[in-house]
């Protein structure tokens, strides 16, 4: 007897409940599986007993069914590219449509292409039965569709379904940036065919920042990289690679430290991704060539353009107020909070004084001389020695003026009037003295020439000196008005209140963007209680009460 490989009836239904991971895998399967039959609306509904029902207007006629009830069937690879609106179809192998086994009893399934129209159910039953080759499913006794397309009704929930976390991975599809196709998604008590009643529109969020194309390996790796203007969250951080129009994984190539804000696609046809679910890339011979050239372009142009993000995230239209709010805050928090100065180095400059001319004794010196009766050349002597002394600095042992020092001792003992060492040099000027040269003038005066170490204090603002900085960004579906993230506030130009607070005049966003600013810098000093308020509000009254001054000056 041959020895024989055989198939068990319950690898199929292993097979199908075991590949998807929850009903929110399962629905971006089937809207994909609609993209690639050409639709161009789905509508998703959450049913309150747990059903969940997607559908389009594409509908099959003949052909299509009879290739839908093929599992496993290659068409679509084979036909990677649509019939009616040419796209390039997201599926591979035609196991889709057991996806909803996972977390569903059955899926009722009705479509409609002009006269052809269609209903039947698939259950886990029909699968046991699948292992023979085939397996027989009933029709439906059910009204037509009243219009070109399909209807997939799942029932018997296993596991509920969080209707905004759906949508949330709705948006992740990358087919929601292709023309001319739209996902829409309700929720519902019961369900009705085709009712957009209470829908919302479900749309790819939009990542502004610096965008990077990408061609490579002559066409076969294409795309566009994004260094966004604000910070990522884990489901956009990193670069999508897709196969077709379906995205697979994404990844930095070895880079996840570097690359918090990148974003962004590369598709690369050539790649093959997991049987069924396709969640892996297959790593054979054409992924190494493909990440060893993901990871040169990552090196020679991604991480080069980091260095530039800075002047990325800067949009010009704001830039006076932005300028005015960092130069109004930042005195604020110098008069509010206590900062310190950078000093970044430290240069030398020559500081000149001209010393008087010792040809002419002073009023002092006079009755100094009539006191003790020296001789002339004494008097000469002592006059020379106190104008040299008269500039520098205090005698450290007496606490005096060094000329006063001398003229109360006389010149009795000529030791005293010694010049101060360079090392006892006090600051002069927030520097200190580490040379004197003393240049005598024809004319007896005497130009006297410090060298003074000074240090290069860091001119900046005072809020850039504490770490915040504001940048801009647009984002109709980011409901949030402003939000901080390593000490950045980010504000939302696209938010209804900061369209309300522009439209009112440059004055009224420029007190609305304050205090924002003032809210996140009080709450990073004071993360609970009442002293991030109090001090907020300082900030806020400080700041607008410099702009407001500077304001009535220029006027």
């Amino acid at each position: 007897m041959a020895t024989q490989l055989k198939v068990h009836p319950s690898f199929f239904k292993e097979f199908a409940t075991k590949t998807w991971v929850s009903p929110t895998e399962i629905v971006k399967e089937l809207v994909e599986n609609a993209f690639d039959e050409d639709a161009t609306r789905v509508l998703v509904t959450v049913l309150k007993d747990g059903g969940i029902s997607v559908e389009d207007d594409a509908g099959m006629d003949q052909n299509a069914m009879e290739k839908f009830l093929l599992l496993g069937s290659p068409h679509k690879k084979v036909e990677s590219i649509s019939p009616r609106l040419k796209r390039l179809r997201t599926g591979r192998y035609g196991t889709g449509r057991l996806s909803f086994l996972t977390s569903f009893e059955s899926m009722k399934i009705r479509t409609r292409r002009g006269s052809f129209a269609k209903a039947f159910m698939i259950n886990g039953e029909v699968l046991d039965k699948l292992f023979t080759g085939n397996a027989s499913l009933d029709e439906l006794s059910e009204p037509s569709l009243k219009r070109d397309g399909t209807e997939l009704l799942m029932t018997g929930s296993k596991v509920g379904t969080d209707p905004a976390k759906l949508a949330k991975e709705i948006r992740k599809l990358a087919i929601l940036r292709q023309p001319m196709f739209e996902v829409f998604i309700k929720q519902a008590e019961g369900f009705s065919e085709w009712d957009f009643s209470g829908a919302q529109k479900i749309t790819a969020p939009d990542i502004q920042g610096h965008k990077i194309p990408v061609n490579l390996e002559g066409g076969k790796i294409t795309g566009e990289i994004v260094i966004a203007r604000r910070p990522l969250s884990d489901e956009e951080r990193g670069i999508a690679v897709m196969v077709g129009n379906h995205i697979v994984t994404r990844s930095n190539f070895g880079f996840d430290t570097k690359m918090n804000r990148v974003t962004g696609y590369v598709r690369c046809d050539s790649l093959t991704s997991r049987f069924a679910d396709k969640s892996a890339l297959i790593e054979d011979g054409e992924y190494v060539k493909f990440n060893q050239a993901m990871k040169t372009f990552v090196i020679d142009t991604v991480l080069p353009s980091l260095t530039e993000y800075e002047d990325v995230l800067i949009t010009r239209e704001e830039s006076k107020i932005y300028k005015e709010i960092d130069k109004v805050l930042g005195q604020a928090l110098v008069e509010t909070l206590e900062t310190q100065e950078e000093v970044q180095g430290y240069e030398m400059v020559d500081v000149k004084e001209v010393v008087r001319s010792t040809t002419e004794p002073r009023a002092d010196e006079k009755e100094s001389s009539r006191t003790s009766h020296p001789s002339s050349s004494s008097v000469a002597a002592s006059a020379q020695v106190q104008e040299y002394e008269e500039s520098r600095p205090m005698a450290p042992e007496s606490g005096m003026p060094r000329a006063e020092h001398v003229a109360g001792r006389g010149v009795e003992e000529p030791q005293s009037y010694r010049s101060v060492p360079v090392e006892e040099a006090a600051r002069v000027e927030g520097g200190e003295v580490v040379d004197v040269v003393d240049e005598k003038q024809a004319d007896g005066t005497v130009i006297r020439t410090k060298k003074v170490r000074k240090p290069i204090v860091k001119k900046t603002f005072a809020l850039k000196r504490v770490g915040f900085k504001v940048i801009p960004y647009e984002d109709e579906s980011d409901s949030r008005y402003s939000f901080t993230n390593e000490n950045v506030v980010f504000v939302n130009k696209a938010n209804s209140t900061y369209k309300a607070e522009a439209a009112r005049g440059d004055e009224f966003l420029l007190r609305h963007i304050i205090n924002m600013v003032a809210e996140s810098i009080a709450s990073a000093k004071h993360p609970e209680g009442k002293e991030a308020l109090e001090l907020q509000n300082r900030l806020v009254s400080e700041a607008i009460r410099i702009h407001d001054y500077s304001v009535m000056k220029k006027a």
